[in-house]
């Protein structure tokens, strides 16, 4: 996949910002309502939680983005990544068409293995979890939340909440199994990249 080759993902820092804002305005442009402002996607409350940032580049452009965090309600030693994940619509079959095991969605592949390497600097057996709106209006998350039942039956992930009230918000909470996890992606990457 040529495309996947011309993929970058760096850990945010303020010199992104400019380029983090335009990503923004892109994202507004689709719709993305927790994406459109640094403030709708909380940029400075992920990183004033002792969180951080992912992005993914396309050549020169953020098409991707996804933040992890500490989530002490959830447990300790929990942190929730692939917060306000998200990828430009025309650049989400970068990697190739529908997987079952979501590899092909930039932020589950490309974004976790960062996350965990990130995370793994501040505590040695971390609980990495996704988090899902329950109930929700808008379709993109609904979506999310459907992919997370579907990764369960395979066990990349198992519902760790049904419901936790997080943030304001009615959320489940999905504990990411790296060994599967890990598995499947090497067989994603060996189908694909080898």
């Amino acid at each position: 996949m040529v495309a996947a080759e011309r993929l970058t993902t760096v850990v945010f820092s303020d010199q992104y910002i400019n380029q983090v804002e335009k990503f923004c305005l892109s994202c507004k442009e689709h719709g993305y309502k927790n994406n459109e402002s640094l403030k709708a996607m909380k940029l400075e409350w992920c990183l004033d939680q002792g969180g951080q940032f992912f992005l993914t580049y396309y050549d020169d452009k953020i098409i991707s983005l996804s933040g992890c965090h500490p989530l002490p309600q959830a447990g300790e030693d929990v942190y929730r990544i692939l917060f306000r994940g998200i990828t430009l619509p025309e650049y989400k079959n970068l990697q190739g068409a529908l997987n079952k095991a979501h590899m092909n969605s930039i932020p589950f592949y490309n974004h976790i293995p960062e996350q965990v390497k990130w995370i793994k600097g501040l505590t040695d057996e971390p609980k990495l979890v996704i988090t899902t709106n329950h109930a929700n209006e808008i379709a993109s998350m609904e979506k999310s939340h459907r992919v997370l039942k579907l990764l369960e039956k395979q066990k990349i992930v198992s519902c760790m909440h049904e419901h936790l009230f997080l943030f304001n918000t009615d959320q489940s909470v999905w504990l990411l199994d790296r060994d599967i996890y890990n598995r499947e992606r090497l067989n994603y990457t060996n189908r694909n990249y080898v």
